[in-house]
């Protein structure tokens, strides 16, 4: 298997999301996952993943967790393998924690028998994921009224195409100071965050359109080249490798 290999495993009931990159050398910028829990596992090599301001290097068997809405980044510390799990909040709320993980289970030893991971490392993974509290039930940090009626919308509607200084209008504050309050409330400036949120539906509606086109388009890129440096930047591959690399249970 050649470099950055990332394949993509989706439930389609649940919206739970596999994720195993093999000798991967790619760097991920700061960003959240939105209402997303991420557990994952070295398999081999290391990553450096900055958390919460927290700077940690994980190596072979180690098990890490992101929790929603955490500013993130992380850095390849030469080549690594690597499995994650993405399990949205509200698939929590809707199924129940104990459906969610005999699903989890379902998707795990799909890969034992197809990628190389070894069933001490799924037992790691699966033990990272019991000893993690109750997310689901934790209130989301509170945020000041127009940063969360800016962040809702950023989230909802990515595709609109505002601008910062629209944003700073509707709010009725100055680009500066919003650009400021949001980065201390989110951790991530608003542009970052709206970039973020596009790509992210992107992700969903690649395998509904006929085209990359047609997904660059719904979510608010008129430029297509723009949109594929963007989606690589966020994914670690370009949007057509997405498309074929993804696959559904």
């Amino acid at each position: 298997m050649g470099a950055n290999s990332i394949r993509y495993l989706f439930h389609a009931k649940t919206g739970i999301e596999l994720i195993f990159c093999e000798n991967s050398t790619i760097s991920y910028p700061v960003h959240n996952h939105v209402s997303v829990l991420t557990v994952g596992i070295l398999l081999d090599g290391a990553i450096i993943l900055t958390a919460s301001q927290e700077t940690k290097t994980y190596g072979r068997n180690e098990t890490f967790a992101i929790l929603p809405y955490t500013p993130h980044s992380i850095t390849a510390q030469g080549c690594y393998t690597m499995l994650s799990l993405c399990i949205d909040k509200n698939a929590i709320n809707n199924y129940g924690i104990i459906t969610i993980k005999n699903h989890i289970s379902v998707l795990l030893m799909q890969v034992l028998h197809t990628e190389k991971i070894s069933q001490q490392q799924i037992l790691l993974l699966l033990n990272c994921l019991n000893e993690l509290p109750d997310f689901s039930s934790q209130s989301m940090k509170y945020h000041t009224p127009y940063i969360q009626d800016l962040k809702t919308q950023l989230e909802l509607y990515p595709e609109c195409r505002l601008t910062v200084d629209e944003m700073a209008q509707n709010a009725f504050t100055s680009k500066y100071h919003l650009i400021r309050s949001f980065k201390a409330e989110i951790g991530l400036t608003p542009h970052q965050f709206q970039i973020q949120n596009r790509i992210r539906k992107a992700q969903r509606l690649i395998h509904k359109t006929e085209t990359i086109t047609e997904a660059a388009l719904a979510t608010g890129f008129c430029d297509q080249s723009h949109f594929i440096k963007q989606f690589e930047k966020y994914v670690g591959i370009t949007p057509l490798r997405y498309k074929s690399s993804s696959g559904m249970i």
